[in-house]
This record gives structure tokens, sequence and C-alpha cells, in this order.
């Protein structure tokens, strides 16, 4: 595997930004997500649809407006409509995400600690033949979050990572990166691997952070990903976030890698009340369904409070050809 080089500048995110909302725009607007079962909570940040049993199943995180406390519960349904599935099983953990590795259902979430001091978390996978059977695989390093797993056509399984601790802000003066390693079997990936996975160089500016949400294997050696990408601004004492909703890809075999680029953003998507005002305009993607004629739909969380579907255009078909 070859390692990335400094070999380019990383974009700004706001000019990103300019060139999506005047080339990029998409023609069609967002719609929200409904779900039904769960009546007096948020359901947001999900993952995107995925078989299971011969259903479409969403897993989503599952809270009250006001807490972060929250679960990962399963949802059936189609299009906008989603009913929770009363006897799946629930699991504590936050922001859920679907892969699939040999032939195996792997669900992945963020685990909260709320009972220690500082508050713990770390991403934990679970795997097994459907949701009814899923069972703990392994954790990734404390305090990390954005680890994603991708099976390559080789049986191999595409590792990112997002370290973002004090060490990467001391060593490198910026929020986080973005590692990539390849691990031969599942049971090779452990905290250390994923903590030490070489970085994707220049993906973003040091003021600047983001992360991976969403693995595709394009074929050649390339890898398609759909993340996130973020920054922040103070205004009147409070932090305001804004993330937006980006694809890029890795050449694993050359080492190098596309300039992430921006495909949604908060305007794209219907008004909906924010979990609070400094999150109105936060996209946080889960990830696309690619439909096969040159379109795709995009899932992404919206303001921390609801979620939203959009058609778009694909954005790996020019990494294809």
């Amino acid at each position: 595997m070859a390692v990335f080089e400094k070999t380019t500048t990383a974009q700004s995110g706001k000019l990103q930004l300019e060139y999506f909302k005047k080339y990029r725009y998409p023609k069609s607007h967002g719609q929200l997500l409904n779900f039904y079962g769960v009546e007096g909570f948020d359901v947001y940040n999900t993952s995107v649809p995925f078989a299971d049993g011969g259903r479409s199943v969403i897993a989503g995180r599952v809270e009250r407006r006001d807490t972060e406390r929250s679960r990962t519960l399963f949802f059936e349904g189609g299009g906008t409509e989603w009913t929770l599935i009363p006897d799946a099983p629930v699991f504590e953990l936050q922001d859920p995400f679907v892969t699939f590795i040999d032939g195996e259902l792997v669900l992945g979430g963020v685990y909260v600690d709320w009972d220690r001091e500082p508050i713990y978390y770390e991403t934990r996978f679970y795997h097994g033949k459907s949701i009814y059977d899923l069972k703990y695989a392994f954790s990734g390093p404390g305090y990390m979050k954005d680890i994603r797993l991708l099976q390559l056509s080789d049986g191999r399984i595409a590792v990112f990572s997002r370290p973002n601790d004090e060490a990467i802000k001391k060593n490198y003066g910026c929020v986080c990166k973005v590692g990539f390693a390849i691990a031969d079997k599942l049971s090779d990936i452990t905290p250390d691997f994923i903590y030490n996975a070489p970085f994707v160089e220049q993906l973003f500016p040091d003021d600047e952070w983001g992360g991976c949400n969403q693995l595709h294997d394009l074929g050649g050696g390339k890898i398609g990903v759909i993340g996130h990408r973020s920054w922040g601004e103070i205004i009147g004492g409070v932090h305001y976030l804004h993330y937006y909703s980006m694809a890029f890809a890795v050449d694993y075999i050359n080492g190098t890698h596309t300039p992430p680029k921006i495909i949604a953003d908060r305007s794209c998507f219907p008004d909906a009340p924010a979990k609070q005002p400094r999150l109105a305009d936060v996209t946080f993607t889960s990830g696309i369904v690619r439909l096969g004629d040159g379109k795709a739909i995009l899932y992404s969380g919206i303001s921390d409070a609801r979620e939203g579907c959009l058609l778009i255009e694909d954005p790996f078909l020019e990494y294809e050809n």
C-alpha cells in the first residue's frame, strides 16, 4: 500500500462551499424522513437503508430534544416512512452505521460512558447474520469517532480512522487527521491498528475538520468516501458549527486522493427545528445509495434533530471514469 505524501495543499471548505452553490447545487429539494413508534423522541444521524430479513431497515439515533443520551433502534419501511421494529435489539450507541464483511452485517456506533469524568466515548462494532444476531466484535481507540470499514474485492478490509486527541493538535497543529490502513481480516483490527493508521494527508486546512461516514469500493484500487467537512465560528461568545456533506476518492495503490468536494448543505433540506441554535447549519452525512443511473440518494442527519434524504448526481462517477 502506498504512503500518502504531502503533495498538494488542502482546499478551503469555504471556497468549496461557494463552488458547490454555484455549480453543484442539486436540482431537486430534499425530504424529511418520518419515524413512527418513538413519539416524543428525535431520530437522526441514521444509517443508510440496508436489507435484513427480506425488508429494508434503518438504524437510527433516538433521543429526546433536551439530551444527548441516546439509543440506537431499528426501523423498517421505505422512502420517507419508517416504523419502529418493536422486537429488534436496542444498542446504547450514537450515530449508527452499517457495512457487510464476510457476508455478515456489521453495526457500528459511538458508545458514551456518561458516568466517567471526563465523559468517555469510543466507537464499538457488532457483527452477525442479522440485526437479531449482532454480537460485540471490538472497539476503536478511546475518544475516536468516524471509524469506518469496507471489505474490498480481495477480501481485505479497508479501515478509515479519525484521531483528534491532544497529540494530534500538538504535533500537527490541526483539529484532526484522517487515517487509512488495510487489514487482512476483521480480527486484525485493534485499537492500536486503528490509531496508528497512516494519514491521508492534505484533506482539510488546519482550522477545519472532517471525517468519513460511508465507504464504497470503486474498483481499480479506488475507494469512494462519503463524509462530512466542518468548521466553526464564534458569534456572540457561542461556538456555531458548520457541517457539510462531502465526497472524495482514495487511490490506495498509488497513494493519492481527490480533493473533498461538498455535495450537500443544510439548505438542500426543508426547514426543521435544530437541537440547539448553534447546530442550525449542520448536515451530518449518513451516506448514499447509488441508483445506477447516474443518480444517488443521499441520507443525512439535519441539525441534530431530523434525518433527510436528497436526490443528487452520483458523486463517484467522475472517479470511476
